[in-house]
């Protein structure tokens, strides 16, 4: 069962490349916009470029993850997914880490070359990969959650990014904190433990918070 539900949610991706292209073309266009806005003041960018960085991934998940459920709702497979004797729980679990391979991962992937880019420092930039590598299933996994908390209202698009960005805030602190303490010459890994603890209590507890979510949304 495992093995079909990953090809199908393989197929879905395959089919339209922009659910992959989409999200890494928008996190380029963000991140080299900065630079043009701010003009010469270097010193400055070298500041912010970390926090850029983080910000437009946060952009991208909300971006990725608006409509997650919506194609699923349309056609009925969530309500197949309900009332059938698989396990939804493996299925939504897998639904996330999906997303996140496909819109997060190739982000991750080219997080050395905006590094190149930017002339970050290299241990600032480690640091900076794997705060995100850490943190953004975690954005995901709740922005996945909000999608399915505004499941089938008219204005959804409007309604999730403000639900999800207020949960999105403990993440982008410890992240922030992270990269700045590296900066200054600090021990960062007390953030990377309390990010990595949320990332154990998220991604195991989502799934049953979807589950349970969904089925109110299409109830109501």
């Amino acid at each position: 069962m495992i093995n079909m539900l990953v090809k199908k949610e393989l197929a879905l991706y395959f089919r339209n490349l922009n659910n992959i292209f989409l999200p890494l073309v928008f996190f380029f266009l963000i991140i080299s916009i900065f630079p043009l806005v701010l003009g010469p003041e270097k010193n400055l960018f070298d500041k912010i470029i970390p926090g850029i960085i983080w910000i437009t991934a946060i952009l991208t998940t909300i971006l990725t993850s608006n409509n997650f459920f919506k194609d699923d709702f349309n056609n009925g497979i969530i309500e197949i997914y309900l009332t059938s004797d698989m396990s939804v729980e493996l299925v939504l679990f897998l639904k996330i880490i999906s997303c996140w391979f496909f819109t997060c991962f190739p982000i991750l992937i080219f997080i050395p070359l905006v590094s190149l880019l930017f002339s970050i420092p290299f241990q600032n930039s480690m640091v900076i990969l794997l705060t995100l590598f850490i943190g953004t299933p975690v954005l995901i996994s709740i922005g996945i959650f909000g999608s399915a908390l505004t499941l089938g209202l008219a204005k959804n698009n409007i309604l999730t990014p403000v639900i999800i960005i207020p949960f999105y805030i403990p993440v982008l602190i410890f992240s922030a904190s992270a990269i700045e303490a590296v900066s200054t010459g600090l021990p960062f890994e007390m953030q990377i433990y309390i990010l990595a603890a949320l990332l154990i209590l998220v991604l195991p507890i989502m799934p049953y918070l979807l589950k349970y979510t969904l089925g109110l949304s299409i109830n109501n």
